[in-house]
């Protein structure tokens, strides 16, 4: 093969086809951040660069950075994003900087030594076309036309090839330019979207037949944790890629899938569900890849899987760190290729379905057990998105109390229109280790209890209950407390000692002088338990 980066010869070929191949990953048509993603994978395989980097700036708000890399090096890409100092002077300026030596620019301090000595650096300015005369609708993106900047770590090359690469590398700046229009007006259509969703159809995986529907209402996002989590559901909706939801038992996880299914482009399509640790090993495979007649399998009909049920919708897969190790390796197949095959059956059966896990567990510990499969971690990464207990995230009980509450209520046939203040601190008040689900059982218990428009603390449960609102509060002062426990303690071991002080003081594994002192203290009569004495 030859070296683009040192042959004008091989040069012109390369650029050509790497850009043919940009501008068709990033068409009409395709998914935006996934063309994006593609276009710095092809700049790496088709031009040797040893990684290249995207920053876009103000999308689709002001404030907001998305930043994309692709290295030969996959492990470290992180390590070495945009340079910041570059970066912001490219933007600034609008115009491209070509670094041939690297080693005395500061933000590459800290790099390997063998880097420092053998890559050259080049950052672009990423642009966006002007509108040619007045266009309806259209909103600049910047005030300047620049959104972000490109830049490549390559191989160090005499400057006059280092030019001809930042040229090149220009006009791919202009062609990711027209691919950040397009994400800035999908992710705006993201956050506008509407809070109610259209109501999507549910399939039941034994049977394949819709499933009564129900109403997808936006989940509660009062506090800023939950605000985030939103929001990175609807910069994933639209997206094919599969989506991660790591979080407490009870946090809401399945809730928040369905609310993405709600938002995304499938919303029209299936919406499957499989609980990964609910079934026996082999239900399981039956459930998720489905069974050929025949006698491989000794099965008399055949049975499609719940990735063959989907059929353009969405997959959910709970608890998927219970899947065998096989189901795995099959589910990342059909991530990857987007094939699926049934037990008992040679023939591959492709499918369109998204889709989207949850676990509770840690994975990066099952991965270190060897129980989880590592290119299926990846797989899985590409939105991880995190959700958090209830108890770190006290904005959004009294919220959620009341919408169930008002559910609950109208089940019930209470007219239960508010919680009393006291009632409403027993909660905020209350660490909620089953999460979402425990306020939910709640309120559900509460609604039921209450025979009057208000919810009252002597309606929640014991659990939440404090001396104060059950009218329990000690009457001792703590002294006092303290003092009737240690007379408790020496009457037990007095008595189990037949009123021995030594034996005494060796049970309650204290010294004779502090036991003898407490004793006089409050008046104890050890004779009263020396068998044959009385007081």
């Amino acid at each position: 093969m030859i070296d683009p980066l040192t042959s004008f010869d091989s040069a012109g070929p390369a650029f050509y086809r790497a850009l043919s191949r940009i501008a068709a990953v990033t068409g009409p048509g395709r998914a935006v951040r996934r063309g994006l993603e593609n276009a710095l994978a092809i700049l790496v395989e088709t031009l040797g660069y040893r990684r290249a980097c995207l920053e876009l700036h103000d999308l689709p708000q002001e404030g907001a950075r998305i930043i994309l890399s692709h290295g030969k090096d996959q492990g470290l890409d992180h390590l070495y994003g945009p340079a910041p100092l570059s970066t912001g002077q490219v933007i600034g300026s609008r115009r491209s900087l070509v670094l041939q030596d690297i080693k005395d620019h500061p933000d590459f301090l800290g790099r390997p030594p063998e880097e420092l000595t053998s890559l050259s650096y080049i950052c672009v300015p990423v642009t966006v076309p002007e509108p040619d005369g007045q266009v309806e609708g259209f909103e600049p993106v910047s005030r300047t036309g620049v959104v972000g900047a490109l830049s490549v770590d390559l191989p160090k090359a005499p400057m006059v090839f280092l030019e001809a690469q930042r040229e090149f590398l220009s006009v791919v700046g202009a062609v990711i330019g027209n691919g950040a229009l397009r994400l800035r007006d999908e992710l705006d259509r993201s956050r506008r979207r509407p809070a109610v969703a259209p109501q999507p159809v549910e399939t039941k995986p034994e049977t394949g037949e819709p499933s009564a529907e129900s109403e997808i209402i936006t989940p509660v996002a009062a506090s800023k944790s939950m605000r985030l989590v939103l929001r990175q559901i609807a910069q994933a909706a639209d997206a094919g890629d599969p989506v991660l939801l790591r979080g407490e038992e009870g946090t809401g996880k399945e809730t928040l899938a369905r609310y993405l299914h709600a938002q995304g482009d499938r919303r029209h399509r299936p919406f499957v569900r499989l609980a990964c640790g609910d079934k026996p090993a082999e239900a399981v495979l039956e459930a998720l890849f489905g069974v050929q007649k025949g006698e491989r399998s000794k099965a008399t009909r055949s049975r499609r899987g719940i990735f063959e049920l989907a059929a353009g919708g969405i997959v959910f897969l709970d608890d998927i760190d219970e899947l065998p190790l096989s189901a795995q390796k099959q589910v990342l197949r059909i991530i990857q290729e987007g094939f699926v095959e049934r037990l008992g059956g040679d023939a591959p059966v492709p499918v369109d379905a998204r889709m989207v896990a949850a676990t509770r567990t840690s994975l990066e510990d099952a991965l270190a057990r060897n129980e989880f499969l590592e290119d299926l971690y990846y797989a899985l990464g590409v939105f991880s998105i995190f959700v958090p207990p209830l108890r770190e995230r006290t904005g959004d009980i009294l919220p959620l109390a009341e919408r169930f509450l008002e559910e609950f209520s109208r089940r019930t046939g209470n007219n239960v229109r508010r919680i009393s203040t006291p009632a409403i601190d027993l909660l905020n008040q209350y660490h909620w280790p089953g999460n979402v689900r425990e306020l939910a059982h709640c309120m559900e218990r509460a609604a039921t209890m209450c025979d009057e428009a208000v919810l009252r603390t002597y309606h929640l449960p014991p659990t939440l209950q404090t001396g104060e609102s059950s009218d329990t509060e000690p009457s001792l002062s703590f002294g006092e407390a303290v003092a009737d426990f240690e007379t408790e303690l020496l009457v037990e071991a007095l008595k189990k000692a037949r009123g021995n002080m030594y034996q005494a003081a060796r049970n309650l594994r204290e010294s004779y002088r502090v036991v003898n002192y407490k004793v006089k203290k409050y008046g104890i009569d050890p004779k009263r338990f020396t068998p044959g004495r009385h007081s």
